[in-house]
């Protein structure tokens, strides 16, 4: 794991940048975001690729104050940038390797003082991301934020916004990245599109007039998007459920799911809407067992009288490598929230909690067949660190789903019926876990925990939720990535 301090990296720019002063042309200036936008990422906790590279661009452009020297080939001849930019290679670790399919537009367009140009543009079917320059002859009132109005023929096309990061090259010039996802309101794969910027900082001021209108063309096929044709089955209760595809690119892996009911009952109805028996999901883990993280899901209800078809369900994970053979997809069933809606009351959750042992091994197993294992607990001055080993099933490395408790917590659980009586938990506060660091694979996903200073004298418990869940472990099916 990378142990990148953007902080640190910055301050190591600062100092650099104050020792020489080196000017260059303006067109230099004009192409950071096309080198920049070109480097490789690599994760060191979960952030979008873009916010990644924004942090980078953060602190080159605080080189640029002093030098104003952006391109690559010119930084590694020159003794001062030259370590500058072996430290973005150790920062992101791929070295020189660029993202490949990103498209140069390099459009302008003003209005008024005030310039915008959008110089590189990268779509995969469900994620839009930009690159681009704002120029204001008057300045900035605020930080910029793009919250652009996106239309595709005379639709206009939701989204959510995904990232919107950049810095100040100077008091006229803002350079930027951001990014809107489609999910819920899907793009084609090929569009010409109208991309209308009314508002520099995130407000809306109504759809005219247009002030800065770019139009252009994206195709996710151009891009390096790669298409797996899987349409698998799977039968649970009275719904079904069909694998129809699933998507990788360099932003994100995104599977379709279609979702059927033969015997549809007017008693799924609630207000007009259908509502699922049944919540299906995944755990996708990559060739190594390492779980993607899931970034978000959108279920489209299309239901019909007298069709089958009720609605899609997009998942939407983080990228994978170009070196990753293979990824399985894990089916999980629960209980969709129905009746909760209908009654307008939830359940609580349960939890299955275990004392920790000091001396010996504590096993907490919840009923979803996940086990934890503390294998030991350390006591210091100013911190406690906990060994942990989670086994079986594990959607994600940065929520592990447990959580550590003191005993008035665990009083406050027992007094209130296992939890069951509403807000039992106020008043109470979990122990922060303030770090988690993964340690690899080895029978089971290993951390270590970091936990504030506790008294060694008293008593600590882990506590694992019990969830409504069904892993569908026969069902999984496992992509081969090079077979496309």
């Amino acid at each position: 794991m990378n142990n990148y301090n953007e902080d640190k990296f910055n301050e190591i720019l600062k100092h650099k940048a104050k020792q020489e002063n080196i000017q260059a042309p303006e067109r230099l200036k004009k192409n950071v975001l096309n080198t920049l936008n070109k480097l490789p990422d690599r994760k060191v906790k979960r952030k979008s690729r873009l916010s990644k590279v924004s942090g980078l661009v953060a602190g080159l452009i605080v080189c640029l104050l002093t030098f104003n020297v952006f391109m690559p080939a010119y930084a590694e001849s020159l003794p001062v940038i030259g370590p500058t930019f072996k430290e973005i290679n150790e920062a992101i670790g791929i070295g020189d390797k660029y993202i490949k399919g990103s498209k140069d537009v390099d459009i302008t367009k003003k209005y008024k003082d005030t310039t915008m140009t959008i110089n590189n543009i990268y779509y995969d079917g469900v994620e839009l991301a930009i690159a681009y320059e704002l120029k204001s002859e008057s300045g900035f009132d605020d930080k910029p934020i793009i919250f652009p109005i996106i239309r595709s023929g005379f639709k206009g096309i939701q989204y959510d916004n995904e990232e919107n990061n950049g810095e100040f090259i100077d008091d006229n010039t803002y350079v930027g990245l951001a990014s809107y996802s489609f999910t819920n309101d899907k793009l084609p794969d090929k569009a010409k599109i109208e991309f209308i910027v009314n508002d520099l900082y995130g407000n809306w001021v109504g759809y005219y007039p247009k002030k800065l209108d770019f139009k252009f063309s994206i195709d996710s096929k151009d891009m390096g998007k790669e298409v797996y044709t899987i349409n698998k089955d799977i039968k649970y209760g009275e719904e079904s459920f069909k694998i129809r595809e699933v998507i990788k690119s360099k932003l994100n892996t995104v599977v379709y799911v279609d979702i059927y009911n033969e015997h549809s009952k007017a008693n799924k109805y609630y207000q007009g809407d259908y509502l699922k028996e049944y919540n299906f999901e995944f755990i996708a883990l990559d060739d190594k067992g390492i779980p993607l993280n899931n970034k978000d899901m959108e279920f489209s209800g299309i239901f019909k009288a007298k069709k089958s078809l009720i609605g899609t369900s997009i998942f939407r994970f983080d990228e994978i490598s170009e070196e990753t053979k293979s990824i399985t997809l894990i089916p999980i069933i629960s209980n969709s929230d129905r009746m909760s809606i209908i009654n307008n009351r939830s359940e609580n959750v349960k939890y299955t909690i275990e004392k920790i042992n000091e001396d010996n091994e504590t096993l907490v197993k919840s009923s979803s067949e996940e086990e934890y294992i503390i294998n030991d607990i350390d006591f210091q001055e100013d911190k406690t660190v906990v060994n942990l080993k989670a086994k079986k099933y594990l959607r994600t490395l940065e929520d592990i789903d447990i959580s550590i408790w003191d005993e008035e917590k665990l009083d406050k659980y027992n007094s209130s019926n296992k939890g069951q009586e509403d807000e039992w938990y106020k008043g109470t506060t979990d122990i922060e876990i303030k770090e988690t660091k993964f340690n690899g694979l080895d029978d089971g996903y290993n951390f270590t925990l970091t936990l504030p200073a506790l008294d060694k004298s008293k008593d600590y418990y882990i506590a694992a939720p019990n969830r409504d869940i069904k892993v569908l472990e026969n069902e999984k099916i496992t992509i081969d990535l090079s077979k496309n």
